[in-house]
């Protein structure tokens, strides 16, 4: 087929409009940057069930796997041959998976629920015997202390006859008769009552859109789980379709190891972090600390958070402590720096193992970084998420390096290096040559 003379212009001309069309979009993403993020926004809020459902069936997929497997192998090779079974199969490990959660999450609900609201409970009928402690502790105080008595009796002073003054002036004098009391309810508490019956109608037309967010979220979760091998079919066709088969096998192997750190990651902390619970409930009870089930609650979901989850839960657990006893309070906080040592030394290790491959350095900045862009999610996912991209610019220093025929060995490139080209290729390799 004889090629166009017109064809080099042609290419010419599409690429400088796809030039401009780039540079005028950029202009409106800058200028208009407050309605394309309400814009997101709204999107996000729309598609959350499906965002929901890919978190249930990214969680599910481990379980979903190994009930597979073991249906599997269990079953006679000829039975599988017929595609008709093995989708049977594929749907009994479904229903499998998701009975497992369930079962799961009842479990949880039945051991922990109850004893964190009567943790809860006991601690608000507590309430008052604190405060009274504590202001005979700080009257003790003040006694022995009489320049921070007087200072603090100011303040007090002052907050009492600005109490006063609201009650002999706004309240009182609106109660002295019949036609000014309702007139003041009509006029300053109605608005407040009815802004009170809205907020709460609100929170709960909040909680009915949650559930039927957590509905469609599972029924998503379930289509996933069924078609995720053609699912990942199709991917494949996309990326093959669109980059050379070299570059393909490249994504297609970085995506792969980017579920890997993520899947590791998560499953791994979730385990962790549930085994650091019960032993945080276990030697409450026989420490004889107060409210054992909410301290291992608290204490088992910060530490989903790597690095400073324990110091965050330990603060709120270590001042309930404190308003019981002084002395439990420094039992306490010895018994959580052992229990981290233990978890960041031993456990940890052991149920992570090498899932992320990050340096402490490393894993502190993700968390600050993310954390700080993304808030608790952020904390908690920014760690893996920074693993696969360290994954990724891992592979291309190794891949730049041994284009250019150069060491991968870090100790090579530490202290004054000589020149490059003269025997470098030399130098045996290192698997990691960003530590």
């Amino acid at each position: 087929m004889k090629r166009s003379p017109y064809r080099r212009y042609i290419a010419a001309g599409v690429t400088a409009f796809c030039v401009v069309a780039a540079a005028i979009l950029l202009f409106f993403l800058l200028f208009h940057a407050a309605g394309v993020r309400r814009f997101l926004t709204l999107l996000a809020r729309i598609l959350r069930p499906i965002f929901m459902g890919m978190i249930i069936a990214f969680l599910l997929l481990p379980v979903h796997r190994g009930i597979l497997g073991f249906m599997k192998a269990t079953t006679p090779d000829s039975s599988l041959k017929d595609q008709r079974n093995l989708a049977f199969l594929n749907v009994l490990a479904i229903v499998f998976s998701l009975l497992f959660a369930f079962f799961l999450v009842y479990l949880l609900m039945a051991m922990v629920v109850p004893q964190v609201y009567l943790s809860i409970v006991g601690l608000i009928q507590a309430f008052p015997d604190y405060i009274e402690s504590v202001q005979t502790w700080l009257v003790a105080f003040l006694d022995d202390n009489p320049e921070i008595q007087s200072s603090v009796m100011s303040l007090y002073d002052s907050a009492a006859n600005s109490l006063e003054q609201w009650l002999y002036t706004d309240i009182l004098p609106n109660l002295e008769s019949i036609p000014s009391t309702f007139q003041w309810l009509r006029g300053s508490v109605l608005p407040n009552l009815t802004g009170v019956v809205s907020n709460v109608s609100a929170m709960i037309a909040a909680f009915l859109n949650l559930m039927k967010d957590l509905l469609i979220a599972l029924i998503v979760s379930i289509y996933l789980l069924a078609r995720k091998d053609t699912f990942a079919a199709q991917s494949k066709k996309v990326v093959y379709s669109i980059f050379p088969t070299r570059t393909g096998d490249l994504i297609v192997e970085e995506v792969r190891n980017a579920y890997r750190i993520l899947s590791g990651f998560i499953t791994g902390k979730l385990l962790d972090s549930m085994i650091i619970g019960g032993i945080t409930l276990v030697c409450s009870n026989l420490f004889k600390f107060p409210y054992p089930a909410l301290l291992a609650t608290i204490i088992g979901v910060t530490n989903i958070i790597p690095f400073f989850g324990p110091f965050i839960g330990a603060v709120p657990c270590a001042f309930l402590i404190l308003l019981v006893s002084p002395i439990q309070c420094i039992y306490f906080v010895v018994f959580i720096i052992v229990l981290q040592q233990f978890d960041g030394n031993i456990l940890g290790p052991k149920i992570l193992g090498s899932s992320t491959g990050l340096a402490s350095f490393w894993v502190l900045f993700s968390i600050l970084l993310f954390g700080g862009l993304f808030g608790f999610a952020g904390m908690v996912l920014g760690v893996p998420v920074f693993a696969m991209l360290y994954n990724i610019a891992n592979r291309l220093v190794r891949r730049g390096l041994r284009k250019h025929g150069l060491p991968q060995d870090t100790g090579f490139y530490l202290g004054k290096t000589g020149p490059l080209s003269c025997g470098a290729g030399d130098v045996p390799e290192e698997k990691n040559p960003l530590h």
